[in-house]
């Protein structure tokens, strides 16, 4: 007789009896439905955390603006530069590149698996699934060994942050954060969503909440 890992690790749940199977069909496409519920409901919604209001000198304030390294070095470079650029603009502040001004701002675009969204809390020893080097996720808990590409879809949540500092003294001015989940790890199609996000309301809105804003143009 085969070890029942082996089994499951090539034909799926094919040894379970046929009540046991319908249940983990039901888990799994209630799984399924929980984290689709998740993305509908989320996909449009920006995360925004501004920790105080903008000091009025700001607005109108020539502003040199400097990319975190793996932005500057990265192949979105120039449309992530050019993304804060607009939400400057927009936010009434003079952005410069590359030009002495008195405030300095530091931005940084990333991108990363949430794993709390991604797995159930309540995952029976050994815990929730891991993600591998080459991309895969593994689950070798009882009473079933899992490997593969296809499922459960990992969750992302993609991140903006900038910071404003006085250029004389490099006293933190004003900082804001954006952050958007989804199933899809790319930065470069809600980059100008996730900076205008973080710059809702400047100068005055302030603290964590919720912006609504149209869906990228595709």
């Amino acid at each position: 007789m085969k070890p029942a890992s082996d089994v499951v690790g090539r034909g799926g749940a094919a040894w379970l009896p046929g009540a046991a199977r319908a249940l983990l069909l039901s888990f799994g496409l209630a799984l399924l439905g929980l984290l689709g519920g998740c993305a509908s409901l989320n996909v449009r919604a920006y995360h925004v955390d501004t920790p105080a209001p903008a000091p009025q000198a700001l607005v109108g304030a020539r502003v040199q603006l400097q990319a975190a390294p793996g932005n500057a070095d990265g192949p979105l470079a120039d449309s992530l530069q050019s993304a804060v650029l607009d939400a400057m603009t927009r936010a009434g502040m003079v952005p410069l590149l590359g030009q002495p001004a008195p405030y300095t701002a530091r931005y940084a675009f990333r991108s990363y698996v949430d794993f709390e969204a991604s797995f159930p809390s309540a995952w029976p020893p050994p815990g929730p699934p891991i993600l591998l080097p080459d991309g895969q996720w593994i689950y070798s808990g009882y009473p079933y060994w899992w490997r593969g590409w296809s499922w459960p879809p990992p969750w992302f949540d993609r991140v903006f942050e900038i910071e404003i500092r006085d250029a004389a003294s490099g006293a933190l001015v004003w900082r804001s954060s954006a952050v958007i989940g989804g199933y899809d790890q790319r930065i470069d199609p809600v980059a100008r969503q996730l900076a205008d996000a973080a710059f809702q309301g400047f100068p005055q809105s302030h603290g964590k909440r919720y912006v609504h804003l149209p869906p990228p143009q595709r």
